[in-house]
């Protein structure tokens, strides 16, 4: 705190009062002889008990916001350290609820602030499948199941010929915020109208989430509806794949290119970003030869800090841990050790002061360390003595 005066000032008391959700992360044991590592998961779980108040807040500071997208990292690095999902559940309504304004889910919730976000939208569904893997209530999968649909229904208005989103145009397309962290992303993407053509990102979110909603229709036992699948898709295919399966291979037919092993930008772009690929990754959309994990590792944590959660996981996915690893340590401008570098004692906003124009910082949704290292435990690699919950 710094205190700035016109006159001396005598100071006599000084308090300061520190409130946050009930935080009890003593059944977390977490042991590791790398000081780096203690010091990134201490940021980051700083940022987690901090930004967690009657909601999960994006930072204790300016906006106050929960917002959808962080949702994601933030409740699942709460359960890593303290094993508590009624958060989780309390949030998972507060945008179910807030379909009553738009089908198609609103970013923040509950608020009057009227943000929309595509990106945010399509993740309610995986969302959802992470509450249920925390506690295995299918009570309540099934009655915010309507609202998941919903979400997919809304989004069904944007399908072309092929299955795919094209001119997403009443939400914002975010694929990485700030702006410059979007790893030259080679797609126009204003708030209205976005650029002609489809782009990588939110597409593979489409299919993620269509993937995730045939798990929560498996889960309930509610049967798979192909009556709003497009003519050219419905008819072409013979097989007993699901929906999700074939929007995977047309996914592949219009971004990936065989002759890099990598994924583009857009159908109208040859350019391949980290964004592209790291999205792929994260839902298995890849096919078995590619050079993603070369890729991102050569390539590094160019993007926010909220797409690390994405990119992290896809490394995992594409059974590359000691990758993943060697990223949460690795010391460019692009770090959790560039946030130490600069005093952090909370995670940030974005990698450094300057890479955001108004970066806070205690940002929880730089908090996918947590979640990740987690996941490591146990793995054969001489990773951090980690026991979760």
């Amino acid at each position: 705190v710094q205190l700035l005066t016109e006159a001396r000032v005598a100071m006599e008391d000084f308090q300061v009062l520190f409130r946050h959700y009930p935080f009890d992360d003593s059944k977390c044991r977490f042991h590791t002889d790398n000081p780096l590592i203690r010091q990134i998961w201490d940021i980051c779980r700083n940022a987690v008990r901090n930004c967690c108040q009657e909601g999960f807040l994006d930072c204790p500071s300016r906006e106050k916001g929960q917002y959808l997208g962080d949702l994601t990292v933030t409740a699942h690095a709460l359960y890593c350290l303290t094993g508590d999902t009624d958060l989780f559940r309390k949030a998972l309504m507060d945008f179910a609820h807030s379909t009553d304004i738009c089908s198609g889910m609103m970013a923040v919730a509950p608020g009057s602030f009227m943000q929309e976000i595509a990106d945010y939208s399509l993740l309610y569904p995986y969302q959802l499948l992470l509450y249920y893997h925390f506690t295995g209530d299918r009570g309540f999968l099934k009655m915010l199941y309507p609202a998941a649909e919903g979400v997919e229904k809304y989004f069904e208005q944007f399908r072309n010929d092929l299955g795919l989103l094209e001119q997403v145009n009443t939400k914002w397309n975010l694929v990485d915020w700030p702006e410059n962290l979007r790893d030259n992303y080679d797609f126009a993407l204003p708030h209205a109208p976005v650029g002609k053509g489809c782009h990588n990102v939110l597409n593979a979110l489409y299919i993620g989430m269509k993937q995730c909603m045939e798990k929560l229709r498996m889960i309930l036992q509610i049967p798979e509806d192909s009556a709003s699948l497009p003519t050219a898709i419905s008819e072409s295919s013979h097989s007993k794949a699901s929906e999700a399966e074939r929007l995977k291979q047309t996914f592949i037919e219009c971004f990936f290119d065989k002759k890099t092993g990598l994924f583009v930008d857009s159908t109208i772009s040859r350019h391949s970003s980290i964004h592209a690929n790291a999205f792929a990754a994260f839902f298995n959309l890849a096919p078995e030869e590619n050079n993603i994990a070369a890729f991102i590792m050569k390539k590094g944590l160019c993007c926010g800090v909220f797409v690390s959660y994405f990119v992290l996981y896809g490394l995992l996915r594409l059974g590359q841990p000691r990758a993943a690893y060697e990223l949460i340590i690795n010391k460019s401008e692009h770090s959790w050790y560039q946030m130490l570098s600069e005093g952090a004692t909370g995670a940030f906003e974005a990698w450094g002061k300057e890479q955001k124009w108004n970066t806070s910082l205690c940002h929880a949704w730089a908090s996918a360390p947590i979640p990740v290292l987690t996941e490591l435990e146990g793995m054969d690699y001489p990773f951090p003595s980690l026991t979760p919950l």
